[in-house]
């Protein structure tokens, strides 16, 4: 019995951290600069916008690439920036999305810089519609050898996106020179949710009853042992 409560207990505190959700663009769809979301578990509907006089209106070649749900996707389109990536700061993708219902969001993408291409990017994010972007991390240096390469990045630590009803994020990128491209495909944002209190009070109540229990054991086993080892009257 004990060991079939602490499974329980054990299942249902894991099922609090399992229940992820998954946002992904593979850009497959990009036409004139604009795409559509491809999977999205999260709330609303979230947008993407691609900026800059650099920007490949129909991206170019992407790859294929497999979710955290084990969907796998054909290489298609990327989202692209050409005419040598050297609009300096002008050259940017943002990200709109609703966060209600989750937290620990975490980020990835593919990208593909040429040798004289976009060498890094910088990210800052928004919380509500403040305008205020700010700065979060280092700046991400991209290998610069016309082959895709994928970054992965854990937001955790941003607990203010725990939950935004409104939350943007932006990556700016840094010039190249005169003839270098840039790259983006399979941007991908999971998360996790936000536990329900009663869920919270559930496991806290199986933990303190399986505490008691253990304590109780206890007890009876130590009385046991007295009884046996002490002297006979």
């Amino acid at each position: 019995m004990k060991h079939h409560l602490s499974y329980c207990a054990l299942a249902l505190a894991l099922s609090l951290n399992a229940n992820a959700a998954l946002m992904l663009f593979n850009f497959n769809d990009l036409a004139g600069g604009i795409t559509a979301v491809t999977e999205n578990q999260m709330a609303g509907t979230p947008v993407l916008t691609l900026a800059g006089h650099d920007v490949v209106p129909d991206g170019y070649a992407g790859v294929a690439y497999t979710d955290v749900s084990g969907t796998t996707y054909p290489p298609g389109k990327a989202a692209a920036w050409g005419s040598g990536v050297n609009d300096l700061g002008g050259n940017s993708m943002t990200l709109h999305f609703d966060a209600t219902g989750f937290q620990d969001f975490q980020i990835r993408y593919d990208y593909r810089s040429t040798t004289t291409g976009c060498p890094s990017a910088a990210f800052q994010y928004q919380v509500g519609d403040t305008g205020i972007w700010i700065p979060w991390g280092t700046d991400t240096s991209y290998t610069r050898n016309a082959v895709f390469h994928a970054v992965s990045v854990s937001l955790t630590s941003l607990t203010s996106l725990d939950g935004a009803s409104s939350v943007d994020f932006r990556w700016v990128l840094a010039p190249g020179s005169s003839t270098g491209n840039f790259q983006l495909d399979n941007l991908e944002l999971t998360a996790t949710a936000v536990p329900e209190p009663r869920e919270y009070a559930l496991v806290v109540g199986l933990g303190l009853g399986l505490f008691a229990g253990y304590r109780r054991r206890r007890g009876l086993h130590l009385t046991r042992i007295w009884r046996t080892d002490a002297p006979a009257p």
